[in-house]
Parts: C-alpha cells; sequence; structure tokens
C-alpha cells in the first residue's frame, strides 16, 4: 500500500504515522472550526472519519456532558481514536468501525455530527447526508470541514482515493438531502458547511 492510499483508509504502519501527521497538519483547521460550531453541553455528538479521534479529545474539552460517538473505517484509526481518548472511553467517549453510507445509528438520536477532511473520500456522499439526516434529532447539526488545498495541485491525480468538493457543491448535496438552514464560513482554502435537520 503507498503512502497516498492510506489518505483514505490508514492501514499498516504508514497508516499509523499518517494519523499523528494528518493531526499536526489539520490542527489550525479544527481549531478554526471548532470556534463556529456550537458543541451541545449534552446530548450526543458523532464525529465521522474520526481519524486519530483527536477531534473528540477537543470536542469533549468544550463540553460538560455530551456523549461522544467517532466512526472510521479503518481499524488503525479507531485502535489510535481509543487509545488518544483512553480516560473517556466506556463513559463519555464509544469508538466504532463503520462507514458514513451505512450508519448505525438510530433515527433521531445524535444532535451534532462533524466531518472533518473526509467527505473527500466517500465513494457516495449523497447516500452518507441521507443517512446524517435520518440520524439527526429535530435541530440537530451536521458540519462538514474541510481544507480544499492548494488549486494548483491536481488531488485527484495525486491521490484516486480523493474527490475535491467545493463549498458550494456540499451545500448543494446537503439540500438535497432535506438539510436547512445552510451556511458556508470560508478563510483561505479553509470551509465549513453546515446544515440542520429542522
Amino acid at each position: 500500500m503507498s503512502f497516498t492510499d492510506n489518505f483514505g483508509n490508514p492501514k499498516g504502519f504508514l497508516g499509523r504515522m499518517m494519523l499523528v501527521s494528518m493531526d499536526k497538519e489539520h490542527l489550525p483547521m479544527a481549531q478554526w472550526a471548532l470556534e463556529r460550531i456550537n458543541i451541545p453541553g449534552n446530548g450526543k455528538v458523532a464525529d465521522l472519519g474520526c481519524g486519530g479521534g483527536y477531534n473528540i479529545r477537543r470536542m469533549l474539552e468544550m463540553s460538560a456532558k455530551a456523549k461522544f460517538i467517532g466512526l472510521d473505517i479503518s481499524d488503525k484509526s479507531v485502535k489510535k481514536a481509543q487509545k488518544v481518548n483512553k480516560a473517556e472511553i466506556g463513559k463519555r467517549v464509544k469508538v466504532i468501525k463503520g462507514s458514513a453510507e451505512k450508519l448505525s445509528f438510530k433515527d433521531n438520536s445524535i444532535d451534532l455530527i462533524t466531518a472533518f477532511e473526509t467527505v473527500f473520500f466517500w465513494k457516495k456522499p449523497e447516500k452518507a447526508f441521507s443517512e446524517i439526516y435520518r440520524s439527526l434529532v429535530k435541530d440537530g447539526c451536521f458540519a462538514v470541514i474541510n481544507n480544499y488545498g492548494d488549486p494548483n495541485v491536481d488531488w485527484e491525480k495525486k491521490v484516486p482515493c480523493m474527490t475535491r468538493y467545493t463549498a458550494e457543491q456540499i451545500a448543494d448535496m446537503l439540500k438535497a438531502a432535506g438539510f436547512s438552514d445552510i451556511s458556508i464560513n470560508k478563510k483561505e482554502n479553509l470551509f465549513l458547511v453546515m446544515g440542520y435537520k429542522r
């Protein structure tokens, strides 16, 4: 498996290294986005494509009582996220293996769902967005956070498992899935798209 193959589904030694480097690289984006997302003080939050679980740890510090579910298709990511959040595993944090396109969540059960730098790797984002909509409570929020990257790089060629979307394309897909009150925030190459289930 090549280094770039690990972007969407980290495996082996390279995958382990990828999880650490991705967190460091994505830290400014995560901090910027988390300043703009309302993390509930109570209720349930799911982080899809949770990677090494660092954003779960950051959100834990922002909420007194909310419970968090991390979900990732990569075994390496699940293990790393469990390790990073080990003090809260079995208490306020659960990390599971799974796909955004087929969520195991009950209908109307999650208050906030986040997706940091992961939608680019979903094979069927429209299906995933419908699953997310189904899983959210009324007035629940879905937040997509991405770094569009250097516009001069052909990312799809460099990372074949990746499909880049603009913030506007994400917003259109959210609208098609039933989301309302959709907003777009941008800063340089970063974007945050939020939609609500009304």
